[in-house]
């Protein structure tokens, strides 16, 4: 029982496809995100196969075009500086003293 032509392809085009993803996503290195833009990879740029640093530059060129969850790993979104201020903890301010409640015997 020997493996068709086919199915050694399908495994090398696999195997290619998992080692081609781009930097940026193995740098984050999760299943999902690498899961993400397998369709996109195969899709976009399957031309560049098993070029990693050229797919990862198609990927990001295809910007627009890229799937949700693609974009998502390639341009995610940003946190402005107002969200950041405003998830910060507030602290009462200190209580004033008036100047009845100073004990100096002036």
């Amino acid at each position: 029982m020997g493996f068709g032509l086919g199915s050694r392809a399908a495994g090398w085009v696999t195997a290619s496809m998992l080692l081609c993803v781009p930097a940026s996503v193995q740098a984050q290195g999760t299943t999902d995100e690498r899961e993400a833009c397998t369709p996109d990879v195969f899709r976009l740029c399957s031309h560049y196969i098993p070029n990693a640093d050229h797919i990862a530059n198609c990927l990001q060129q295809a910007g627009p075009r890229l799937s949700p969850a693609c974009h998502a790993v390639f341009y995610p979104p940003r946190t402005s500086a107002r969200n950041i201020r405003a998830t910060k903890r507030r602290y009462a301010p200190p209580p004033r003293r008036s100047i009845a409640d100073d004990d100096d015997d002036d």
